[in-house]
């Protein structure tokens, strides 16, 4: 065997395929939430068969690249942390099909008063999302082109921006929830337990995604 195929190309490559199919995920949830305030019971459920369907590819990818991380070859990173990484990943596209399923499981209605809060929370969280496929986009670049002390700072300075991104949908998730109980008495228990439970999913993609980026900024710690 040839010493340069015991070298792993880079691992954030494969790593940017499983962000592409991730963030399909992610905005299939904006479309399923549009189609259920729609009132479109069929759409949703389509939809719903979708997201399960993209998960699963995201799936795919995900054992692709495990599979790929063998001992036997060297990588420019630990496997560790590209595990972690891919683990975090697979998180935010588990959450997205989880609400997939959340709403096929009772058809839910939204007062009125609930829908710009939980309209400006779901943007917060795709905020979150899409700043940290940027962040994966540039570690592969930084991978790449080696390590500039430049170079570096920028992607620092956009894991910085994640986490203030996730700031501002944990204020939209708890300004949401404020209004939920303002308005409970306006539905049904289950409604309520329900929209709970689908608010929890949309955060924990936001989530999911600040401790991917979490997780790079320590291997570029010194």
């Amino acid at each position: 065997m040839l010493l340069r195929n015991l070298f792993a190309k880079n691992p954030f490559t494969p790593l940017r395929e499983h962000m592409d199919k991730t963030l399909e995920c992610a905005s299939a949830t904006e479309e399923i939430f549009d189609l259920l305030l729609k009132g479109d019971k069929d759409g949703v459920a389509e939809c719903a068969r979708r997201l399960s369907r993209l998960e699963h590819e995201a799936d795919n990818i995900k054992h692709e690249i495990r599979s790929r991380l063998t001992t036997s070859v060297f990588l420019p990173v630990d496997r560790r942390d590209v595990l972690n990484i891919l683990s975090h990943l697979d998180a935010v596209a588990d959450q997205a099909e989880d609400i997939g399923v959340l709403l096929t499981l009772r058809w839910m209605e939204l007062p009125d008063p609930l829908r710009e809060p939980f309209k400006i929370l779901r943007l917060r969280v795709q905020d979150v999302v899409h700043q940290s496929a940027e962040v994966i986009k540039s570690f592969d670049a930084l991978l790449e082109g080696g390590f500039s002390n430049p170079d570096v700072a920028r992607v620092l300075a956009q894991v910085d921006e994640v986490g203030r991104l996730e700031h501002e949908a944990d204020k939209a998730q708890d300004q949401f929830g404020k209004e939920l109980f303002r308005h409970e008495d306006e539905m049904k228990p289950a409604a309520l337990f329900m929209w709970i439970k689908i608010a929890n999913k949309v955060g924990d993609m936001a989530n999911a995604a600040e401790r991917m980026v979490n997780q790079l900024r320590i291997m570029l710690a010194p």
